[in-house]
């Protein structure tokens, strides 16, 4: 078992490698992405798979391109969410654009609060912790505790330092029920079930997949509009989010698992455009369905 103090180890050089210039960072990234990549080959074998189930039209060579490049993204991501510890307001604002504010901006006028479904894509960490710069509604996070406490309090620092409120993932309904003041509820939405029967079933990248239910039974239970924000990479350590209303409980009926459906097949069409930014790695499709 691990001791805390090799916890607190750990933490600690993470925050004095946060301190390094992120040019200098991205050197380390590139040492990084030969030892995952070429030495240890993490998970190649999962990231292989996913992309040939996913892509099963693209040519070998397309894909191992694809791959190439999810690696190389990887290495990026796991350097900027570390930079992220200490990257202050001017930082974020100068490396992650939000388009599309005024629709939220209206929505605070309205003090009408909303769903936005995210996938993990480009950089949610970035997104997730700067998100209170940029929206006048408060901000309500989603999020599955971690087994080591230790990370599990830092990382819950991290993210809520700048005022985005972070809830457990089984206390989200109440939490909400109890709520007098206009929010913005972010969800990760293509994380994998545990449970195949309380799942929703969609078409997702060539495959039938797992969705959890939560974003629409949230959705349809508060009457909440739901967008979906793309998170674009434009260039090394530059982000860029677009936003797109998916569905509106307030004004249209929907049947059981559409509003699923919807963001699924964005989220789709987002990875199709930018294949390398998605999580590869993941082992998104070993939950199977019962007969």
């Amino acid at each position: 078992m691990k001791k805390r103090w090799q916890s607190q180890l750990g933490v600690f050089v993470l925050y004095t490698i946060a301190l390094v210039p992120l040019p200098i960072l991205y050197l380390i990234s590139d040492f990084f992405y030969i030892v995952l990549y070429k030495l240890i080959k993490y998970r190649t074998k999962v990231v292989r798979a996913n992309l040939v189930s996913a892509f099963p039209n693209y040519s070998p060579e397309k894909r191992l391109a694809i791959e190439k490049a999810y690696y190389k993204h990887l290495c990026d991501l796991i350097i900027e969410t570390v930079k992220g510890f200490r990257m202050s307001e001017r930082a974020f604002k100068k490396r992650l654009v939000i388009n599309d504010l005024f629709i939220f901006d209206q929505l605070w006028e309205q003090e009408q609060s909303a769903i936005i479904v995210m996938g993990h894509k480009g950089n949610w960490e970035w997104a997730c912790r700067a998100s209170p710069f940029y929206f006048k509604n408060r901000l309500i996070g989603v999020y599955k505790p971690l087994s080591d406490q230790v990370f599990d309090e830092t990382m819950l620092k991290v993210r809520t330092e700048f005022g985005l409120t972070h809830i457990p993932m089984a206390q989200i309904g109440k939490y909400l029920l109890q709520q007098k003041t206009p929010y913005l509820l972010i969800l990760l939405s293509d994380q994998s079930p545990s449970d195949a029967d309380s799942s929703y079933w969609v078409p997702f990248l060539n495959q039938l997949t797992a969705v959890l239910p939560g974003a629409e039974k949230l959705a349809l239970k508060f009457k909440l509009p739901v967008y979906f924000t793309d998170m674009t990479k434009v260039k090394r350590g530059h982000y860029v989010c677009h936003s797109h209303l998916i569905a509106d409980p307030r004004r249209s009926n929907y049947e059981a698992s559409q509003i699923t459906a919807f963001h699924t097949e964005y989220l789709e069409q987002k990875i199709i455009e930018q294949p390398e930014t998605w999580l590869w790695s993941h082992k998104r499709w070993k939950l199977k369905r019962s007969q």
